[in-house]
């Protein structure tokens, strides 16, 4: 995986995003990979879950997943010891950056779509393409820039730990 592939790029006239030290279950129990700093993380196995773990390509999902926000940390588990990482919150109104899936698809319509992350490669993308499903996906794109590929996003209350429907 790619480290700092999502970065907060506003933080809503905060002095700065909280964050929390989550546990992460030893590599050899785990179905997930080390986490690293900049990449989205949700609780494993939805409310039931002990552990964060890395989001994988289409999520968050909003009433399937507990999105717990984007890994300030490198985690510190090992293949045979449980770990934590720290983790900045998801605050309503801070905008994050994440490089589009494919750039080629910018355009004014997308602004305010509701997407996913992709995870096809090692690294997180923002699946610009997928087409907006208000009552499912946990982003909101705000703005793009079609010079760097980079697009801009919030995180939707109803898919974070805060406002979760499951």
């Amino acid at each position: 995986m790619a480290k700092n592939d999502v970065r907060i790029v506003d933080v809503a006239g905060l002095s700065a995003v909280p964050t929390r030290l989550f546990p992460v279950q030893d590599y050899t129990n785990s179905s997930s990979t080390q986490i690293l700093a900049g990449e989205p993380v949700r609780i494993s196995g939805a409310e039931g879950g002990n552990y964060v773990l890395k989001l994988a390509t289409g999520e968050p999902a909003i009433g399937t997943d507990i999105f717990v926000g984007i890994a300030k940390s490198d985690d510190t588990a090992t293949s045979s010891a449980d770990g934590t990482v720290e983790v900045y919150l998801p605050v309503p109104n801070v905008i994050y950056e994440c490089a589009a899936t494919d750039s080629d698809n910018f355009a004014a319509g997308i602004i305010f779509d509701t997407v996913t992350f992709d995870l096809t490669s090692t690294t997180y993308t923002i699946d610009e393409n997928e087409g907006t499903d208000e009552n499912v996906h946990g982003l909101r794109i705000v703005s793009y820039d079609s010079d760097t590929g980079m697009v801009q996003f919030q995180i939707k209350t109803g898919v974070t730990m805060n406002g979760d429907s499951l």
